[in-house]
């Protein structure tokens, strides 16, 4: 009886520290555990790596082993910095314990959520997701005792998911919103099925500029028969649907190698419901689609078919048909009828080239409005062969009898189009204009939008577009835009390579109008207050579109930007390689005139742009620019103590912020100015000099005339030295640098008659010269007496040190040599990039030029000797001119 109960005992001491040691070790140990696991994330990533909390459980779900990450983030570095690839609120894995003991790692459950995804490709094809540094060690054999990590998934679930893919080479762009995913199945087999179950709140797809998907409701359940062996996936379901779109899709896709993927799939929808496919029409599907009467047969199937790799695509083909369609909305008036539309795309072998759109017919009736289109495009990469013509009227004021309009969508005016072209557009736009034939002309009276997005809306009140094979002119251009009306005209060439194929649109226009207000153009209007605990919102900065070559002559009545007004401006305006450019645009502000030029540029930045400007200023209110720009409040902070006027000029280059206003330390230039009248009162720094010499003329100085030059760079402004008279006997010297942090170090030669002086003043300059002779410095003061000024601190709380001024005492000549230090400083720093830029666009030339000789000489190159060297050296003149740049 003892033995029983001592082995009760024992047995139950064992369950007690069990349980102990559950809710213990991973109390304990959890900021060990999440260190080490912060630290490995980081060492294994090309990313920075964190989450906010582990917890481990054995309790919770025994006999598994729970673990749970709380508020993961991965944000990228380099080119993806301040990007985040993944973030989630919780991924939960439950691991089989018992086996864990043993060193057998089975993931059972996998659970995530409210993970947010970006993922993004760059123009030059990097992915941000492509984070897994490479290993740096040969990967060795696992040992015989080592224990294989066993995937024995049953289940996953993906919740409230977020995910979107901007793929900028491909020009691709897919947004998911609220998707909930889950799969179950045997991960052990070889040969098994995976339940899959999907919804998506909306699904937005765009391609190549294209919205093919627009917030599509989504919902799909899929049974993929998976085949590990041969890495084929099967399937077959009828249990698709977008909106009120059914499909059924049945098919294989297999990847017997990590390049080729090889298909057979196809896909239609199993009913012949009008109404499934009018579903999908952006703002027809609306909370009351279900009571829309609707008419007519549809048609749509397809395949998809071959191999896909980074060279190939399948071939594959899509049909789209509608007869006799129509619908009408329970409380509208008028239904839309008789839409007929035959649409086939094929593509016989994965060459894009091929690819032939043929709309053979798309015909629709408003009322009694008919409006018909038809379209057949061939070669779409090469000749982009098309034959298209549009003809018909329509009345924007009567589609609200005929569409449910988003609350707070208004719409008028009228639109009629004749118009069609035939031809091929690449020869188009080459001039080759023989065997193009365009014509007609489409017109637009009185037309007007707006919706609660743009309140302000828009308004064309005239407008004639008139097709010719050369180009498209624009003429009678009359309308409102955020409150600006304007006129003008034009023409514009290749719009239909343009609207079609992401071509570059060239073109010139004269433009007149009465008032722009630049913040509301560009969305920099300040916001309204938020609440303290609100975080500001994220911003970006305005994008030049690439694909724009357009030249503007502008002459507008007013233009208000950031906190100053313009009036009578003209001058032109370039949109060009992803830049905007000013041409000599002048006006009248701030009391006297302006002349500028300059740039903004997105090409190679496009988080924080390029911008170059130079400005002529003529007679200006001084206290006027200085409330109107921070810039100068940073350059020029004695500005907010002078009253008058001045002329000044700059020249700067620099970067702009996400919210468009400038990156202060990135700005540098030179420039001038001349105050042609005025004073100065109230400067801290001319106080604090009046209280250390005793002189009331420093608290208040009169300035006519003054000029002084300045250079910037690195956030400090450099001004030369000046000369100035204070009052009718006080001469000064000034030079120093003063920072946009507010930073001064200026020295200044002050020469002041001694009779202005003082009892107080001679005092200090007899102390003065006493100092002197004790360190044995003879000093000799006459009638005028000669200072040293040196000032430091900052603009607000000045420090500022007096001295007489001698050979080694001589305040400007020594601002003057800590200048040019700095300065030289600079040059050598410039100067030792330049060569070893120069070095590496030699060596480049000349690895380029012994690769082509290799290959010459192996017969591996069509190139001649001569042309071979001409490359060469057209490479090495492309390095130096970016250099130069």
């Amino acid at each position: 009886m003892k033995i029983v109960k001592r082995i009760l005992l024992t047995l139950g001491i064992l369950i007690v520290l069990l349980l102990a040691a559950a809710i213990i070790i991973p109390v304990f140990f959890k900021d060990k555990i999440m260190a080490v696991a912060k630290e490995q994330m980081n060492k294994q990533l090309n990313a920075t790596a964190d989450f906010k909390d582990v917890d481990i459980s054995i309790l919770r779900s025994f006999p598994r082993l729970s673990v749970s990450i709380k508020g993961l983030s991965i944000v990228g570095v380099d080119a993806f910095k301040g990007d985040t690839l993944v973030s989630a609120e919780s991924i939960d894995v439950a691991l089989d314990l018992m086996k864990a003991m043993n060193g057998q790692y089975e993931i059972l459950n996998l659970g995530l959520e409210t993970p947010r995804i970006h993922a993004i490709v760059l123009e030059d094809g990097r992915a941000n997701w492509d984070i897994a540094k490479p290993s740096a060690e040969p990967e060795k054999p696992e040992s015989k005792e080592s224990a294989p990590f066993a995937m024995k998934l049953r289940k996953y679930t993906i919740e409230h998911a977020f995910i979107d893919y901007n793929d900028k080479q491909g020009k691709m762009h897919a947004t998911i919103y609220n998707l909930d995913h889950s799969g179950s199945g045997d991960f052990t087999s070889d040969a098994f099925t995976l339940s899959t179950k999907t919804t998506a709140d909306a699904i937005t797809f765009i391609n190549g500029g294209v919205p093919y998907l627009n917030k599509v409701k989504t919902s799909i359940d899929l049974d993929l028969g998976i085949d590990n062996k041969n890495s084929k996936y099967t399937f077959n379901t009828d249990k698709i649907q977008l909106n009120g779109l059914k499909l059924y899709t049945k098919g294989w896709v297999q990847m017997p190698d990590t390049t080729n993927m090889l298909m057979d799939i196809q896909f239609g929808t199993p009913s012949n419901d009008f109404k499934d496919i009018l579903s999908l029409v952006p703002g027809i599907y609306t909370a009351d689609f279900k009571d829309v009467k609707t008419t007519g047969k549809l048609a749509l199937n397809g395949f998809v078919k071959g191999t896909y790799n980074a060279s190939q695509l399948p071939s594959y083909m899509v049909n789209l048909g509608i007869e006799n369609g129509s619908f009408q909305y329970p409380a509208l008036p008028q239904k839309v009828s008789n839409i007929q539309v035959k649409l086939r795309v094929t593509n016989p072998d994965g060459v894009t080239d091929h690819t032939v759109v043929d709309l053979s017919k798309c015909h629709v009736e408003l009322g009694a409005e008919p409006f018909d289109l038809r379209m057949l495009l061939r070669n779409p990469m090469t000749e982009q062969w098309i034959d298209a013509a549009a003809k018909g009227h329509v009345d924007l004021g009567r589609v609200s009898q005929f569409v449910a309009l988003e609350a707070g969508t208004k719409m008028a005016g009228e639109i009629t189009a004749d118009v069609s072209v035939k031809g091929s557009m690449a020869q188009a736009q080459k001039k080759q204009l023989d065997n193009i034939d365009a014509t007609g002309t489409i017109s637009v009276s009185n037309v007007s939008y707006a919706s609660k997005d743009y309140p302000d809306g828009v308004t064309i009140s005239s407008l004639l577009l008139t097709f010719t094979p050369k180009n498209v002119t624009v003429a009678n251009l009359k309308g409102q835009y955020m409150k600006t009306n304007f006129s003008g005209g034009g023409s514009v060439d290749n719009l239909i390579g343009y609207a079609m194929n992401d071509q570059t649109l060239t073109g010139s226009f004269n433009l007149v109008a009465d008032q722009v207000d630049v913040n509301k153009f560009m969305g920099t209007e300040p916001a309204p207050a938020q609440p303290a605990a609100a975080a500001p919102p994220a911003t970006d900065p305005f994008l030049v579109p690439g694909n724009l070559d357009l030249q503007l002559t502008t002459t507008v009545g007013s233009v208000k930007y950031d906190n100053i007004v313009l009036t009578g401006v003209s001058g032109g305006l370039v949109i060009r390689d992803q830049a905007v450019t000013l041409k000599d645009v002048h006006g009248k502000t701030l009391d006297g005139e302006m002349h500028m030029s300059g740039s903004y540029a997105t090409k190679a930045d496009k988080k924080k742009p390029d911008i170059a400007f130079s400005y002529n200023m003529l007679a200006v209110d001084i206290q006027k620019t200085f409330n109107a720009f921070e810039v100068v409040q940073k350059m020029m902070p004695s500005a907010k103590y002078v009253s008058g006027k001045v002329t000044s000029n700059l020249t700067m280059n620099g970067k702009l912020n996400g919210d468009m206003s400038p990156d202060i330390n990135s700005l540098s230039g030179k420039g001038d100015l001349m105050v042609l009248g005025g004073q100065m009162s109230g400067f801290p720094v001319t106080d604090a000099l009046a209280e250390k010499l005793k002189l009331t003329q420093f608290k208040t100085i009169a300035l006519k005339d003054m000029k002084l030059f300045f250079e910037f760079q690195d956030g400090r402004v450099t001004v030369q030295p000046y000369k100035m008279k204070i009052g009718p006997d006080i001469e000064a010297e000034i030079a120093g640098s003063h920072g946009f942090d507010q930073s001064l170090k200026y020295g200044a030669n002050i020469v002041v008659p001694r009779t202005l002086l003082g009892s107080a003043g001679n005092a200090m300059v007899n102390n003065l010269i006493g100092q002197a002779a004790s360190k044995g410095i003879p000093l000799t003061v006459g009638d005028k007496v000669n200072f040293a000024v040196n000032v430091t601190g900052t603009v607000t709380k000045p420090k500022v040190e007096t001295d007489l001024k001698s050979a080694a005492n001589n305040a400007v000549n020594n601002v003057k040599e800590e200048i040019k230090k700095e300065i030289e400083k600079r040059v050598d720093s410039v100067k030792t990039v330049v060569k070893d830029t120069l070095k590496a666009v030699k060596t480049q030339a000349v690895n380029d030029a012994k690769e082509e000789i290799k290959k010459q000489l192996n017969g591996q190159s069509d190139k001649k000797p001569e042309e071979a060297v001409k490359d060469a050296a057209e490479k090495a003149k492309k390095g130096l001119k970016g250099l130069f740049k």
